[in-house]
């Protein structure tokens, strides 16, 4: 299973209830954190996502609202003892960013920290998921980032197995794991002949800053969750134009072009107080929309089936 925790959902000036952009994916051991907004540290901990995690962290751009986190992230993990590296994806103008941040702490960090200044392509690869950056249309250098989880095989079927005189044991694991295996008798087996066909990869989308644009369109097709932010309502159509951002409305509309299963609105301005606005624009384009909430969660199940909880629920 794969958890999205919504860290922070606000747009430019975090309220009392949201905060800066921060996204954090959980998955076998590892947190996958996009965007480290105002005060992530805080966050973090209070989702009890873990200091000592295998980590690594994706920056969509380097305006303040998504970076500003950054430099007490990584004091918080020194002061507590990370030990574990740590990798930062995002623009090149990270690299200074980050060096500027570790001078601050008093004895750098405690841990190995290596900042990738990247382009367009897969990014990052760890078994069966990888993350892949595309370039949005923001203000200057804006990158959006999509998670996908690949399985070469279906679901292993020990009666196939059996039936093929497979004995349990490590030859089970190798085949369910997409290898061949040979048996004593010099029968070869093939992972195909005792499993399922291989599950649809999943995808979440994240789309970072953007104005609608065929990149983000291209990224978010077909995909199980798109979360989009949704500064403006249409309403303030010709601010989001003018700044590089989208509306409620057209990220409904590129969700529903998109095909996409699950559309999550998120960074929209505090001007909308409780959001109500931006959802009551989406719902009627694309009504699979929910509103995004700092501390709500997203379990997607590996057959593709995603459940939202809600922060009352931990």
């Amino acid at each position: 299973m794969i958890e999205i925790v919504f860290l922070g959902s606000g747009g430019s000036i975090p309220t009392e209830k949201r905060n800066h952009p921060a996204i954090a994916i959980r998955y076998e051991g590892w947190v996958l954190l996009f965007d480290a907004g105002e005060d992530v540290q805080r966050q973090y901990e209070k989702a009890q996502l873990g200091l000592n995690k295998k980590m690594a962290i994706f920056v969509t751009h380097v305006h303040a609202d998504h970076v500003l986190g950054l430099p007490g992230l990584l004091l918080r993990f020194s002061l507590l003892g990370r030990t574990k590296p740590l990798n930062i994806y995002g623009p090149k103008e990270l690299i200074e960013y980050v060096k500027v941040s570790q001078s601050t702490i008093n004895l750098g960090t405690t841990f190995e920290t290596t900042v990738h200044a990247i382009g367009p392509g897969e990014i990052f690869h760890h078994q069966d998921l990888s993350v892949r950056a595309f370039e949005v249309d923001h203000r200057g250098y804006a990158l959006g980032y999509e998670i996908i989880w690949t399985r070469t095989t279906g679901k292993f079927l020990p009666s196939k197995a059996k039936e093929l005189g497979v004995p349990q044991g490590p030859l089970w694991k190798a085949l369910a794991s997409g290898e061949s295996v040979e048996l004593e008798d010099g029968t070869r087996i093939s992972s195909k002949d005792v499993t399922e066909p291989s599950p649809n990869p999943l995808k979440i989308v994240y789309s970072g800053d953007t104005r609608p644009c065929d990149e983000l369109k291209k990224a978010a097709s077909g995909a199980n969750i798109l979360i989009c932010e949704a500064m403006y309502t249409s309403e303030h159509a010709d601010l989001a134009e003018e700044r590089g951002h989208s509306t409620a409305a057209a990220a409904a509309n590129l969700a529903k072009e998109s095909d996409v299963k699950l559309l999550v609105l998120t960074h929209y301005s505090p001007r909308y107080y409780d959001g109500e606005d931006v959802i009551g624009e989406a719902i009627p384009v694309f009504s699979n929309s929910v509103l995004a909430c700092d501390f709500m969660r997203i379990h997607l199940s590996k057959d593709g089936s995603a459940v939202i909880m809600s922060p009352i629920d931990h």
